[in-house]
């Protein structure tokens, strides 16, 4: 009887980490990216970021993105956007010191619609910035909860610099590798 037990809760736990729609096929879908100064965060190491669609409204409006270490900050990009208007909403991280890091996770809320920070509207399969950001402490008072605020970052790198960057992680899918390449030839 335990063993059994055993079997269907590990079956309900390896179910639960495989949920959301596995996307193969990326000629209907675009390439956003970002980057991501969290110098002056309480994190400094960046595990996790999140875009949000908020119109059309989908069954599934979150987009995971990859989270790179790149130039003093965090590239992020998801490959998988579908038509409509996307917003960063979100990223997470930790304070690490090397590869030991703290069991604090750290959540930093760009909320889901309002201003223009980290947002796109896709209309057509390409390549697509969502803007280069420092995050930064606002100081609040003693007994209530940290607050960061949005400002665009000096010295980010360029766009090239960017996509350059993504290119080398995007090989594996021609498609997308075709539009990066198109999109760095035009920024010449």
């Amino acid at each position: 009887m335990l063993k059994r037990l055993t079997l269907v809760c590990l079956a309900l736990l390896v179910s639960a980490c495989a949920t959301g729609t596995r996307i193969t096929e990326f000629h209907d879908r675009s390439l956003a990216y970002g980057w991501l100064d969290i110098t002056d965060l309480d994190a400094n190491r960046l595990h996790a970021i999140n875009i949000y669609q908020f119109r059309p409204h989908t069954a599934e409006p979150y987009y995971p993105a990859r989270v790179i270490k790149f130039k003093e900050g965090f590239l992020y990009y998801s490959m998988a956007l579908v038509n409509g208007s996307h917003k960063t909403e979100s990223a997470s991280g930790q304070r690490c010191l090397g590869f030991i890091c703290s069991n604090t996770i750290y959540e930093y809320s760009f909320g889901k619609q309002g201003d223009e920070v980290g947002s796109v509207v896709i209309k057509s399969p390409g390549v697509y910035s969502l803007g280069s950001y420092k995050l930064t402490k606002v100081k609040t008072g003693f007994f209530e909860q940290g607050k960061f605020d949005v400002v665009p970052a000096r010295g980010a790198p360029s766009k090239r610099e960017q996509l350059e960057e993504i290119l080398k992680n995007v090989e594996g899918e021609p498609v997308v590798a075709a539009r990066v390449r198109h999109e760095l030839a035009r920024l010449k």
